[in-house]
C-alpha cells in the first residue's frame, strides 16, 4: 500500500526500481567512500530507510541535493547491483565485509558456507535438486501457486531432510541457481511484491518445421497417393515453374 497526496504529481521514488538513474562519478566516490571507512564507522543500520538517514546526516558531497528517497534508492542499488554495500549480522556493512562476499567465495570453489543454516541433513546435488523441485512444483501443498525463496532452504529441511546450499552447487543467490540451464526448464523465478518467488515454467510453444518443397508443393497436391518417385518429380516441375516467377534483382 502507498499514500498519495491529493492535488500534488505522485513524484514519489520506487526505492526498489532496479532502474539506475545516477551518474557514474557518484558510484565512484561512493565505492571510494565507503572502501575508505574505519570499523568504528563502517557499520550502518540495516533497514534501508535508516541507513539513508545515517547517510544524509554524515553530510557526504557526493549525495549532495538528492532526497531522502533518493538516497534510499541508491542503498538499495548499492545492496542489489553495485557491490557496494552488504548485509552482515542483519547490519549494512562495506561489500568487502559482508555475507554476500564470503558467499561468492565459498561459491566460486563450491563450498558450502558455513554459519549460513543448518547441516542436519546431507547436500543437496543437481539429481536431487531436480527430483525435489519437481516434487514441490507439483504436491498438493502449493498446486502451481509461487513459492517465496525466502522459504526454499527450510522446505528441504522439513520435506526432504535435505541441506539446500547455493555455493555448494556454484551460486552465491539462490535465485540464480534455479536460472541454472540444469533446473531452468522446471521453473520460473521472478520478483514479486518485495521478494522472489518460483513458479512452475511456463511451457515453451512447440514449432512446426516444414521444407520449403513441401510448402510449395502443398497448394499444387493431386488426390490419391503417388509414389516416391511420382511425387519427386512434380515437386521438381512445380519449383522450376515457381522459379520463373521470381525476377532478378537489379542495382
Amino acid at each position: 500500500w502507498s499514500i498519495e497526496i491529493v492535488g500534488r504529481p505522485a513524484n514519489f521514488v520506487d526505492v526498489y526500481s532496479p532502474e539506475d538513474l545516477y551518474p557514474e562519478t557518484l558510484w565512484q566516490e561512493a565505492a571510494t567512500y565507503f572502501a575508505s571507512l574505519s570499523d568504528s564507522s563502517m557499520v550502518l543500520p540495516g533497514g534501508r530507510y535508516s541507513c539513508a538517514q545515517v547517510l544524509v546526516q554524515r553530510g557526504l558531497p557526493f549525495l549532495a541535493g538528492l532526497s531522502l528517497g533518493q538516497v534510499c534508492h541508491i542503498v538499495q542499488l548499492a545492496i542489489s547491483q553495485k557491490k557496494i554495500l552488504g548485509y552482515l549480522n542483519g547490519t549494512v556493512v562495506p561489500y568487502v565485509r559482508s555475507q554476500s562476499m564470503v558467499k561468492e567465495k565459498h561459491a566460486e570453489f563450491q563450498q558450502p558456507c558455513i554459519g549460513t543454516g543448518r547441516t542436519k541433513g546431507s547436500m543437496v546435488t543437481w539429481e536431487m535438486l531436480r527430483e525435489c523441485l519437481q516434487k514441490l512444483l507439483s504436491g498438493p501443498g502449493f498446486g502451481g501457486q509461487p513459492i517465496p525463496l525466502s522459504n526454499m532452504k527450510r522446505l528441504f529441511r522439513s520435506k526432504f531432510h535435505a541441506e539446500l546450499s547455493e555455493t555448494s552447487l556454484g551460486y552465491a543467490k539462490v535465485s540464480e541457481l534455479l536460472q541454472d540451464p540444469r533446473v531452468s526448464d522446471l521453473c520460473d523465478v521472478k520478483l514479486q511484491g518485495h521478494g522472489y518467488v518460483m513458479t512452475p515454467a511456463k511451457p515453451k510453444a512447440k514449432r512446426n518445421l516444414i521444407s520449403l518443397a513441401d510448402s510449395l508443393c502443398m497448394g499444387d497436391a493431386v488426390s490419391g497417393t503417388p509414389s516416391p518417385e511420382a511425387a519427386q518429380s512434380t515437386c521438381s516441375n512445380l519449383l522450376q515453374k515457381r522459379a520463373s516467377f521470381v525476377k532478378p534483382l537489379r542495382m
